[in-house]
């Protein structure tokens, strides 16, 4: 723990409860001087008021820290932390309705309580992007962050270690790197060394193959000298998350869950898929019409396309709004011929193919790519649930049929039309490999919860209006 991150963190409650009176203020403001909404039954005068938000400010305060906004870590994810905001000021104010909302004398409108909860969300969250951009500056000029050493696989020496060194505002310096087929004696000697001369505050071992044996002498490295000890996991690690000890007449026994998506998890996902998609069609139909208008005019064709997708052990017709030249699209010869040159042009390795400067792709076909209206159809594949609103990545029936006997696991549930691995790659890493992928896609099968997709979700509307890496596919 830096001192740097304890202040920030004592600073974020003090902040977070003067944001709070001045939310609650503002409300009561709003509601007795400016409201259209007339008449108020009781009146209540501005000590009155204060004192009862004077009370009540700690218990949200105290929610905010059950949601873990005070845990000292001073890099959480913009998009984690605002919903964690969300939450627990909308929970805090719940316990706040069910003990006084039948007391009019203390709220004499209800009005004021959703202007308080609305405006709370917003006072609170400006007040800690303000903190967050002062950390981030400070972090850019070296203050407060973490020593880490890293231990690399062979095969990929800078890939992780350069994307740490390219983003300070991450929370680390790396001032060592270390080789993870290393003899373990020599990679021990090299820790001392660095411990000694460098300081070492984190160690991150990257290599997922790491032999069990050299993991546990770092770890035990790490625990004698008060090392935070970070890794990269491998299948199985990530798949022991999900255990339950169950009895077998008398005999204890753990299970490995393939998913926390069996019973109620399942049941619960598929009623926000449902609740969503049907929102999204209706909500969304001008903004279907209209891409359907460009594109018939601006290229010759249908304004669909479809295609065969893989779906758990099967697939499906997948349809998308068409961003390519009709003669030139999959399924016609001509498109087809096309198709098998440009996968020689391949950006990235592994089975999935993604080209870049298309030469197929209309112009509006550019603008809905990269806007994303091409995949608004999902909504209908949600609906009918051939598709989850949060999943994997939907793939080409063709791409996955080279890997998918290997990797069953990953087609345990059904794609989504948001996940992991699409909102780390229209945020972070637009040349994300398949390798990381696939670990993405098991990490959040394994993990699954209603709270992980309903940060994908938030990540990723932050992302649609956002600014976002620049591709070419």
């Amino acid at each position: 723990m830096k001192r740097s991150e304890l202040l920030f963190n004592v600073i974020s409650i003090f902040v977070d409860w003067l944001m709070l009176l001045l939310a609650g203020l503002t409300a009561f403001y709003l509601r007795f001087h400016l409201s259209p909404l007339r008449p108020v039954l009781y009146q209540l005068t501005w000590s009155q008021y204060f004192q009862v938000l004077f009370e009540a400010s700690p218990l949200i305060i105290l929610i905010l820290a059950l949601a873990g906004l005070y845990n000292l870590k001073g890099t959480r994810r913009v998009s984690a932390e605002l919903l964690k905001i969300l939450l627990a000021v909308s929970s805090g104010l719940l316990v706040i309705i069910v003990l006084f909302f039948f007391n009019q004398s203390v709220f004499p409108s209800r009005l004021i309580v959703l202007m308080a909860w609305g405006l709370a969300i917003v006072f609170i969250s400006f007040g800690r992007l303000i903190l967050r951009q002062m950390q981030v500056r400070m972090l850019r000029r070296g203050i407060g962050l973490h020593r880490l050493v890293v231990i690399y696989p062979a095969d990929k020496p800078h890939e992780l270690m350069d994307t740490i060194g390219k983003r300070p505002e991450l929370g680390f310096k790396i001032v060592g790197s270390l080789q993870a087929d290393l003899p373990i004696a020599e990679l021990l000697s090299s820790l001392e060394q660095l411990r000694v001369q460098k300081g070492i505050d984190e160690l991150l071992q990257a290599d997922p193959m790491l032999d069990p044996a050299a993991s546990g002498e770092i770890l035990k490295f790490c625990r004698d000298f008060g090392i935070k000890f970070n890794f990269v996991p491998n299948f199985f690690e990530t798949a022991t998350g999900n255990v339950a000890v169950e009895t077998i007449s008398g005999t204890p026994v753990i299970v490995l869950k393939n998913t926390p998506l069996e019973g109620w998890g399942r049941v619960i996902k598929r009623l926000v898929d449902i609740t969503a998609a049907a929102a999204g069609l209706i909500t969304l139909s001008p903004v279907y019409l209209l891409v359907a208008i460009a594109i018939k005019l601006d290229s010759r064709g249908p304004v669909f396309f479809h295609q065969a997708r893989a779906a758990g052990l099967g697939q499906f017709e997948f349809y998308k709004f068409r961003s390519m030249h009709y003669e030139m699209s999959e399924g016609t010869a001509a498109g087809d011929k096309l198709r098998e040159q440009l996968e020689k042009q391949n950006a990235r390795l592994g089975p999935y193919v993604k080209i870049k400067n298309d030469p197929r792709v209309t112009r509006i076909g550019r603008i809905i790519r990269k806007t994303k209206l091409d995949e608004l159809p999902s909504l209908w594949h949600i609906l009918r649930g051939q598709m989850s609103l949060v999943g994997p990545r939907v793939h080409m029936t063709k791409e996955v049929d080279h890997f998918r006997n290997e990797y069953k696991h990953l087609f345990v549930i059904k794609p989504g039309a948001t996940g992991l691995t699409q909102i780390i790659q229209a945020s972070d890493n637009p040349e994300i490999s398949w390798e990381e992928e696939i670990k993405l896609d098991a990490f959040y099968i394994e993990n699954w919860s209603l709270w992980l997709d309903l940060y994908i979700i938030f990540k990723t509307i932050l992302i649609l209006l956002g600014k976002r890496p620049k591709v070419d596919y």
